[in-house]
């Protein structure tokens, strides 16, 4: 959780419970927290007998760092961070991106799903990692981004521009070599950018990987892409705007690099 000001000056939360606790009422924004989900996630089901007490405690260390145009506020049976959705960057991101699946044209999805994937920065919901709860947490999260990013390469497959998607596809199948719609997606769009060769090794490698460590063979997505690549038919770009409407996106990257972080997995600052 980084907490930043409209001038970009990153405050510092103290302690990695504090931060925690900001995250929590964070994820649930102008939502009542209650003070037993707090004290349950923050000590994991054994709290101290002065649990609730220290939780004050942070909660008005919170409020001071928090300054004015942020407010904690006490309301039965617990608290509730008080702000605009769109200055926490994980409900922000989720904005730009079911404002992206509304719109016509691609430049304009395009345009808005990038701005969505580069709020992502650091380790998912990282001052919550080995809590009990991260792992629920932290899925949906992920989920989102990795959708996001489909979204984003189907946006620009249509446009004609698959080859600007590669780089992020290739990386995120790195980490996620499972997830086959991701592979399926990053196979198609090596196909239209004229990459037959390594789109073929690409379903190679993650048809081995599933039969070696899961025992299956691969689903309908992936089978329909590879099907696609032996008839050599290539997606068709759809009509839209001008080559003119387009941002100009200089992509001079390796397919090993990201647009946001290496690290990136998930949007954790708040903006008082």
């Amino acid at each position: 959780m980084q907490l930043v000001t409209d001038s970009g000056t990153l405050i510092r939360v103290e302690t990695r419970k504090r931060r925690a606790l900001l995250s929590l009422l964070a994820l649930d924004t102008n939502r009542v927290v209650s003070m037993d989900r707090l004290v349950n996630v923050l000590w994991e089901g054994a709290p101290p007998k002065h649990a609730r007490t220290v939780v004050h405690g942070h909660i008005s260390a919170l409020r001071q760092a928090l300054g004015p145009r942020v407010s904690i506020e006490t309301c039965s049976p617990g608290y509730a961070l008080v702000i605009d959705a769109d200055r926490v960057d994980a409900h922000l991101f989720t904005q730009l991106a079911e404002a992206a699946s509304e719109r016509i044209h691609d430049v304009d999805a395009v345009s808005l799903l990038r701005e969505a994937l580069a709020l992502w920065r650091g380790q998912v919901l990282t001052d919550l990692a080995g809590f009990a709860c991260w792992h629920d947490l932290a899925i949906p999260w992920e989920d989102a981004r990795l959708n996001a990013l489909e979204a984003l390469a189907k946006r620009l497959l249509r446009a004609g521009r698959p080859a600007e998607a590669v780089a992020d596809l290739r990386y995120a199948v790195g980490q996620h070599p499972l997830r086959e719609s991701l592979t399926a997606q990053l196979m198609t769009c090596l196909h239209a950018a004229g990459r037959q060769v390594d789109a073929l090794h690409m379903y190679d490698s993650v048809r081995r990987r599933l039969a070696d460590e899961l025992g299956l063979y691969p689903g309908p997505e992936l089978r329909e892409a590879h099907a696609a690549l032996l008839r050599q038919d290539t997606p068709s770009p759809s009509r839209g705007r001008p080559e003119a409407d387009w941002p100009h996106h200089s992509d001079q990257r390796s397919d090993h690099c990201v647009s946001c972080h290496p690290t990136t997995h998930a949007p954790a600052r708040l903006s008082p």
